[in-house]
């Protein structure tokens, strides 16, 4: 994340000011708030799916690492 510090948050303020103009800054604002609140769930969201194939994979490997040959060829010994 970029630092940004108390002059160019001045800054981008006056400039929006200037630009947008003061009577339809605040509708602006909130509209950026939405897109960014918006944009935010969704990599929330993706996250969460990443975290999840994950956890199923690192189940699934464990599952392997635990199966223990010995007990296997015993099964198929006993089963022969």
């Amino acid at each position: 994340m970029p630092q940004i510090g108390w002059s160019e948050i001045l800054v981008i303020i006056l400039v929006a000011i200037i630009v947008i103009g003061p009577k339809d800054l605040p509708i602006v604002l909130r509209k950026f708030i939405q897109i960014k609140n918006g944009i935010k769930n969704y990599v929330n969201s993706f996250q969460k799916g990443i975290d999840d194939i994950v956890q199923e994979q690192e189940k699934d490997i464990k599952k392997i690492i635990d199966i223990n040959p010995d007990d296997e060829n015993k099964k198929k010994s006993e089963k022969s």
